[in-house]
């Protein structure tokens, strides 16, 4: 008796399939016309580790909600969240003031000194 190969039907969809036009937008936004409550979405692939998606899902069985709804409410916490913090200056920035400080410190010593001398 010969075995049934379980792939078999997807390899051949895959070989056979005219997969051009998700070829050509590949990578770019893909968007919807409306959500239920009307308000305009977009889709985005993200590459996540399996540990991640895992965790996720847990989470959000446990709230109830689906995976992706978890995940939307997260970035639009945290969206919310960096929009009232003040912008954080760069690594570079800070090095740069980290290095002038020393200068900075001297140019102020000179000037007290000198201002105490008159």
């Amino acid at each position: 008796m010969h075995e049934h190969d379980p792939l078999a039907d997807e390899r051949d969809w895959y070989e056979t399939a005219d997969r051009s036009e998700e070829i050509a937008t590949a990578g770019r936004v893909l968007r919807s016309r409306r959500a239920r409550d009307g308000e305009p979405m977009s889709t985005f692939a993200l590459r996540m580790p399996v540990e991640v998606l895992d965790a996720v899902a847990t989470v959000a069985s446990e709230r109830g909600v689906a995976s992706g709804t978890l995940i939307r409410q997260w970035i639009v916490e945290r969206l919310a969240l960096e929009r009232q913090r003040p912008p954080v200056a760069s690594d570079a920035v800070w090095a740069a003031a980290m290095e002038a400080l020393p200068r900075l410190a001297e140019d102020i010593a000179a000037r007290l000194a000198g201002r105490r001398s008159a």
